[in-house]
């Protein structure tokens, strides 16, 4: 998001119109006023993106335009508000804004808190000087003798008293304050940084949430879909003579591919889920294999390899790196990583219904502005005659951020002329996915006589998100390159070869940070032990200028009992990463029996990510993350063979087990610092912790991800 220079008379405050409401609007850019009405333009015509109001029953309303997939945001936003606000909490509400153009609904890379946070807390503030206002005017007193509390302001030298709602009428005729409202100091702070039940739960408790997979929609078919297995293959042949002959198939619809988005298919449009994925299956279809018949994974790591010291892309760079003097030591590593699925818990979905005044869509969606306009672009239409109702999310982790799904929702919906729902299997979910880039990583350090690092190169080999995402734009340049270490190393330099690949590849959580936290941090215990340090202490040896880190580091050591022995066969593992402001420090315990099977057996994290707003959300977020990381590093593992996914369900694409998840142990980092982020930044460090837990019982270095047979002979491992 771009920073925008609007004057504060630019924040909105709304009345006209609204009823007896006191309605505010601001931009999650800035908090700004103006007087314009809800949804049109303000001075220089800038549109509010947030909407905030006070019912007259006293109903505290936030329109939030991020989605709620379970990251607790649609708690986090009014918590912040209602905090300024001086709210009861109990008559809080969300609700989803339009998609309209007009608010920016990107969900993703952790930001939703961060990015809102000041615009939150100013239209609180506001909010609440004009409720203050209001009463004052009605008493006749000064402003400044009135103070607020759970959602009712008192004249403390008369002891009078009226609740937000009783003054949201009059409140919205007063006039906008000016200069800086003042906001409140952290320390008086009562409901941010106080772990407070999710205003999503009970409704997901009691099932009356909508999911995008619970849309049902009037006089709604159901679509089952035979995508072509092949990256960039094609439809030769169908018979659909045995699925149009089920009761209950209405139609069969062929579907080209759409470029970069959606493979050759085969539809099958039934009045039930059931009906049409029965007929799916009884299609007799030839596909053409194409181009990519001979794509494989194997293939693409010989490739990377054959690569490694091909001409680069010079992503970052400092000081002057340099080959290993005379009492020195070069340190050298390739890492490798693996293709990875997202595999949300509900399947992709989506409901589309395309009519001749319009377009109207039901998905859950990451993204619905995309959707918006994509569907738009795909259809020829003004995006304005889009309708799109975003529901929650059954799980997102960038994949719904795509918006393939929704298009070919669209494609079916205009052939049958009536409302199609597409439901993917788990299969076809799994198989026809956006996947986590593939690829390689070297890494070499020269270490000084005194075990000092003087010198980093970071060369990662494989596929860019950023060029495959946006064509055109990456040149010289990629975000999913390596990062720069967060350690006071004078001289660094970070590379990347860039390779294509037939594999459509997509933001996955924490994007590039997962693979490049893992490789990063996995070579920083083999320089500390090449310099003969213990791994935290050389950590911390390189962050004396950065003492929130140290903090970090230093926590998740102590709070782990690093340096205490434990059994024969038990290792630990240590592992810290920067993710964007937010500092996270691991410690990953495991045991190596003597099959190999690694059992991960505790986990500790110190967690810095600024001010905690609902801590009971910030520990369940990093306990996902780390459910999810220990999936990722254990079993994670998409292959390609003869151009296809070999993978096609949870028995071949394992996810972790409830009993293999590890008591894991989180330690909040008090602060009033801006918030950071928080869904994403568990992951990075997980991966290297466990590599380095199992060198420390085991003395085998795994270099190569997943781990699971890495521990039966796998070559890329080794003994140090």
């Amino acid at each position: 998001m771009k920073n925008r220079t609007i004057s504060r008379r630019q924040f909105v405050a709304v009345s006209a119109g609204t009823g007896a409401a006191l309605v505010l609007g601001f931009s999650t850019l800035d908090a700004l006023t103006a007087k314009v009405a809800p949804g049109e333009p303000g001075p220089g015509g800038w549109t509010p993106n947030l909407w905030l109001s006070v019912d007259p029953d006293g109903t505290v309303t936030l329109q939030s335009a991020k989605s709620e997939m379970g990251q607790g945001v649609w708690t986090a936003m009014p918590m912040i508000v209602a905090e300024e606000l001086d709210a009861d909490w109990s008559k809080v509400r969300v609700e989803r804004a339009p998609t309209n153009g007009k608010y920016n609904t990107g969900t993703g890379g952790s930001t939703s808190t961060r990015t809102s946070y000041m615009p939150l807390r100013k239209a609180g503030a506001t909010a609440r000087a004009m409720l203050v206002a209001a009463a004052a005017a009605r008493w006749g007193v000064p402003a400044s003798e009135c103070t607020t509390n759970a959602s009712v302001v008192t004249h403390g030298p008369s002891k009078r008293s009226a609740t937000y709602g009783d003054l949201a009428s009059l409140a919205a005729g007063q006039p906008l304050p000016t200069g800086d409202v003042p906001l409140k100091d952290p320390a008086d702070f009562r409901i941010i940084g106080k772990s407070t039940p999710r205003l999503d739960i009970p409704a997901k408790v009691d099932g009356t949430i909508q999911f995008g997979i619970d849309v049902g929609v009037k006089n709604m078919l159901v679509a089952a879909v035979a995508r072509c297995p092949v990256f960039g293959g094609s439809l030769k042949s169908v018979d659909d003579a045995k699925a149009r002959a089920m009761d209950g198939v209405r139609q069969v619809v062929k579907l080209d591919a759409v470029e970069r988005m959606l493979p050759a298919r085969v539809a099958v449009l039934a009045d039930t889920t059931w009906t049409a994925m029965k007929a799916r299956d009884a299609l007799a279809i030839t596909w053409d294999p194409g181009p990519n018949a001979h794509y494989s994974t194997a293939a693409a790591n010989a490739e990377y390899h054959a690569r490694l010291n091909d001409a680069a892309d010079v992503t970052g760079t400092k000081g002057a790196v340099r080959a290993a003097g005379a009492g020195e030591q070069l340190v050298e590593a390739v890492y490798e990583f693996p293709l990875l699925a997202h595999a949300c818990m509900e399947p992709m979905n989506c409901t589309a219904d395309v009519r001749a005044d319009g377009v109207e869509i039901w998905a859950p969606s990451q993204s619905p502005d995309s959707i918006r306009t994509g569907v738009a672009q795909f259809l020829k239409v003004s995006p304005d005659s889009v309708i799109v109702h975003c529901t929650f999310l059954g799980g997102g982790f960038g994949r719904r951020s795509q918006t393939d799904y929704a298009i070919e929702a669209v494609e079916l919906s205009k052939a049958a002329g009536r409302p199609v729902k597409v439901i993917w299997s788990r299969e076809e979910d799994i198989q026809h996915d956006f996947y986590r880039v593939d690829g390689i990583q070297r890494m070499r350090a020269v270490i000084d006589a005194q075990g000092n690092l003087v010198s980093w190169e970071d060369r990662v080999v494989g596929p860019s998100l950023e060029a495959y995402a946006f064509p055109g734009r990456a040149g010289g340049r990629h975000f999913d390159s390596a990062k720069a270490p967060p350690y006071a190393i004078a001289n660094y330099k970070l590379e990347m070869v860039l390779v294509s690949s037939p594999v459509p590849i997509w933001f996955w959580r924490s994007v590039a940070n997962s693979q490049d936290g893992y490789c990063m941090e996995a070579f920083m215990d083999e320089c500390a032990h090449a310099a003969r340090k213990d791994p935290v202490q050389y950590r911390l040896a390189m962050l004396q200028e950065n003492p929130r880190a140290a903090h970090v580091v230093q926590l998740a050591a102590d709070k782990a009992g690093w340096g205490t022995p434990l059994p024969k066969g038990r290792g630990r593992g240590f592992a810290f990463y920067d993710y964007d402001g937010t500092l996270v420090a691991q410690v990953v315990e495991a045991e190596v029996p003597a099959n190999g099977k690694v059992k991960v057996t505790r986990v500790v994290c110190a967690f810095d990510c600024g001010q905690l707003i609902n801590p009971d959300t910030v520990v369940a977020q990093v306990e996902s993350a780390v459910g999810w990381a220990l999936s990722a590093a254990v079993y994670g593992e998409i292959t390609v063979k003869d151009g296809a996914v070999q993978q096609s369900n949870f028995t071949d694409y394992k996810v972790a087990r409830m009993n293999e998840m590890p008591p894991v142990e989180v330690y909040l980092v008090e602060n009033h610092e801006l918030p950071t982020g928080v869904g994403e930044p568990g992951v990075p460090p997980f991966a290297p912790a466990l590599l380095s837990a199992i060198f420390a019982a085991t003395g085998v270095r795994v270099r190569k991800l997943p781990i699971k047979d890495a521990l039966n002979g796998n070559a890329t491992t080794s003994t140090q």
